[in-house]
């Protein structure tokens, strides 16, 4: 894994020494090797490579929460000096903060800002899982738990192999749904759809216009 000095601030920041920066660069080998096989390179189009980028800052996010509350999230702060951090904006369950949505995407190619779409998605997907199970603090070495950062880390990692090579917003999306059916029988599958469906991409979503439909089963 390479890590490196950041130019932002002087004397340079070494971006080793910030927790979410290794974390976010860790899951780039997990991603990588999970979604094809390992050596499938199947995050190569512009769009999977950013999915490739949420995934990395959406870990780095479950990795920094401490208890059950979900605040805002954001990456890179001590490596830029700035409590801004390095994306545009914080990850947050409120769109006034970060207003991010799958049509957003029509907008972006640049892998690292189609990656703050699809992350600031899963910071909502995490909320809705904790909100609706709880939150264990052990976690990091307990994943028989039944709490939703227990849940969030299982699905995440079981929709890696699912998904096609070089996935989409899409296929990502069903891909989740596809993990929580074969984990935990569909047991999350409308607190999925309505956390994906708030931010653009429920049921009818496609070709990065945005819909709020979430199965009728889940109305």
């Amino acid at each position: 894994m390479r890590m490196f000095l950041w130019d932002l601030t002087n004397p340079e920041r070494d971006g080793a020494l910030e927790n979410d920066v290794v974390s976010h660069e860790n899951t780039h080998g997990l991603t990588n090797r999970m979604t094809g096989g390992g050596t499938g390179r199947c995050l190569q189009s512009t769009e999977a490579g950013g999915l490739g980028e949420g995934w990395s800052d959406a870990f780095a996010d479950w990795v920094e929460k401490s208890d059950g509350t979900v605040p805002d999230f954001v990456m890179g702060q001590y490596v830029t000096n700035d409590p801004a951090g390095i994306r545009t904006h914080p990850y947050s369950t409120d769109a006034s903060v970060n207003p991010l949505r799958y049509s957003s995407v029509k907008q972006l190619n640049e892998v690292h800002n189609i990656g703050e779409v699809w992350a600031n998605m899963l910071h909502n997907v995490y909320a809705a899982l904790v909100g609706a199970h709880g939150w264990s603090a052990t976690a990091r070495t307990d994943p028989t738990g039944s709490e939703g950062n227990v849940v969030f880390l299982h699905l995440f990692i079981d929709a890696l192999p699912l998904q096609p090579c070089n996935p989409t917003f899409l296929t990502a999306r069903d891909a989740w749904i596809q993990a929580d059916q074969n984990r935990y029988g569909g047991a999350n599958k409308c607190t999925l759809w309505k956390a994906f469906a708030s931010r653009g991409l429920g049921v009818n979503a496609k070709n990065h216009n945005d819909d709020s439909t979430v199965p009728s089963d889940c109305q």
